[in-house]
């Protein structure tokens, strides 16, 4: 499995135009336990294994990990620096500064922005100006920023994607099927996302079956992009 992830991190450092990285990274899945928040995690592990600092914002407000996956010092007796607020505090302009919502963890480099309190307008906030004011300020501020977002079923997601420099879509090979890992994509191309890859959980090493089926999927949607794009 880390091998897996040292490959995906080496794809993602050259996924950028030139050569360069693209620095805020949205993960998104088909439906919920699909494995997009294990992916992220692992992600952020494998990019930290290069000394880099990295910010993992948990912006999935229904379904929230972040705080369970690395508990405060107040749950855990650590001494991790305390975050105030979480993401949906800092949309609603609850307190100004991003410094207020991001909290360090004991991974050292590994930083995290909790998802806050389940907003009454997920989409409103995380299409607003200070969704991207906060990541054109978090760029400048860590090596990479992960999101772990929510699944494709909310329009979150959507909005998410439309915002960040690359999106990664996980499948799961026990629950996704061809026609939805399709439409998936399509609606990510129809909001302008930049989708630079899948990654295909719970995959059972064997030649064909279903691994063939939804990297053909894949494959299907490169195909209408490449044709869409003008001579």
């Amino acid at each position: 499995t880390s091998e897996c992830y040292r490959q995906l991190r080496t794809n993602l450092k050259l996924s950028g135009e030139s050569g360069q990285p693209h620095k805020t990274l949205f993960v998104t899945s088909t439906a919920a336990g699909d494995g997009k928040t294990t992916v992220a995690v692992n992600m952020a592990g494998s990019f930290l294994s290069e000394d880099n600092r990295v910010l993992l914002i948990d912006a999935n407000f229904r379904r929230p990990m972040s705080n369970r996956l690395f508990p405060t010092s107040r749950a855990n007796g650590s001494s991790e620096q305390q975050a105030d607020y979480g993401l949906s505090n800092y949309l609603m302009g609850q307190c100004t500064d991003e410094k207020q919502i991001i909290r360090s963890t004991d991974i050292g480099g590994l930083f995290v922005v909790d998802s806050g309190p389940l907003p009454a307008n997920p989409s409103e906030l995380l299409s607003s100006d200070r969704m991207k004011t906060l990541l054109d300020r978090c760029k400048d501020q860590f090596d990479y920023v992960i999101i772990d977002g929510p699944a494709m079923l909310v329009s979150d997601a959507k909005t998410l994607a439309a915002q960040a420099d690359g999106t990664i879509v996980v499948f799961n090979a026990a629950t996704t099927h061809r026609g939805a890992a399709i439409r998936i994509l399509r609606e990510l191309r129809n909001v302008n996302a930049n989708t630079i890859g899948t990654i295909l959980m719970g995959v059972r090493s064997r030649k064909g079956g279903y691994f063939r089926e939804v990297y053909r999927s894949y494959q299907d949607y490169q195909r209408a992009a490449i044709q869409q794009q003008p001579v």
